[in-house]
């Protein structure tokens, strides 16, 4: 039986190669690699929300994955929506969590992803509508010292939501809510490292 120091090795040394396309690969510096590395341990046993900017739908996914498979959530679901094909499942999960109104539609990813992860990419793409009920939600969600009591909400952008905020296109207490754990990726990391 490997000692927990050989298995914190083995785990890192399997994070690493699960990094490697996300980082350029053999390109990158070394250390940007296990900076990475170094904050996924870091926060695997919180589950404050994460904020993934920049790089492709594949790579932030497979980050937010990354942050998934090392969490103590890591048994259950991962769920992922697209902002801009998903808002409306999305709309309407979140204003049955906001009232009692009963969704008609039989899918609801806060239900799916419950105990696991719920991945939202593209989320500067959600109407403000969508944004303010999805503020509302998180907001009234019962929280510990590690983060929701739900489950991880991921959320990943193709501009950075600092600046959509700014500029308006983005609700600013939301941003807020989610900018606990941020990772800017690099654009077309993976493509580069083939």
């Amino acid at each position: 039986m490997p000692h927990a120091m050989e298995r914190e090795t083995q785990s890192t040394v399997a994070l690493m190669r699960a990094l490697r396309p996300l980082l350029g690969g053999r390109r990158q510096p070394y250390a940007t690699g296990w900076a990475c590395s170094r904050l996924i341990r870091l926060h695997r046993h919180s589950l404050f929300h994460l904020l993934l900017e920049g790089g492709t739908a594949r790579e932030r996914e497979q980050l937010a994955i990354a942050f998934h498979r090392g969490s103590p959530l890591r048994c259950g679901p991962f769920v992922r929506l697209d902002a801009t094909g998903d808002e409306d499942r999305l709309r309407c999960a979140l204003e049955h969590a906001l009232s009692a109104v009963t969704c008609e539609r039989a899918d609801n990813p806060l239900r799916e992803s419950e105990g696991g992860t719920l991945f939202l990419d593209r989320v500067s793409l959600l109407s403000l509508a969508t944004q303010h009920a999805l503020l509302g939600v998180l907001a009234s969600l019962p929280t510990s010292a590690t983060g929701p009591c739900f489950g991880r909400l991921a959320v990943g952008s193709d501009e950075p939501l600092e600046e959509a905020s700014a500029a308006g296109r983005f609700d600013p207490a939301l941003f807020d809510l989610l900018d606990k754990i941020r990772l800017e990726l690099r654009t077309g990391a993976l493509a580069e490292a083939r």
